[in-house]
């Protein structure tokens, strides 16, 4: 996939989610999107799922796949690729076989080539 609009769709995000109450033990910019907790950033020729997070009392109801669904939408309409951060942190939510699953259960290709932590592509790795 060739470089997009990553400014357009950066600016998507932004208008669909509302900022985090400032977290001070954080350095990153986490934004709401309903009940769901996630920080995206730009890079120079795509985006980058950095943490998604959705509270223990509300799993298990989609909201965390309606919102990666929702991202995958808008990097179709801006042609930009998204690549997802896919490690688990503590032992609070997914395990890492889980988290893989479920980002493949969502059309993303698992890249575990780089070294350190998994990364995930949707739609695929850009060459």
């Amino acid at each position: 996939m060739t470089a997009g609009d990553i400014h357009g769709a950066m600016d998507a995000w932004l208008e669909a989610t509302q900022p985090v109450a400032s977290d001070t033990s954080s350095e990153l910019d986490y934004r709401l999107y309903g009940c769901v907790r996630a920080v995206l950033e730009a890079e120079s020729s795509y985006l980058v799922l950095v943490r998604i997070e959705t509270p223990p009392d509300t799993r298990g109801q989609g909201q965390a796949s309606e919102l990666l669904e929702w991202l995958k939408h808008i990097c179709d309409r801006y042609g930009v690729t998204l690549l997802g951060q896919a490690h688990v942190d503590d032992a609070s939510g997914l395990n890492q076989a889980e988290l893989l699953a479920w980002y493949s259960r969502h059309g993303f290709q698992a890249d575990d080539t780089h070294q350190g932590r998994p990364l995930v592509w949707y739609p695929s790795r850009p060459n």
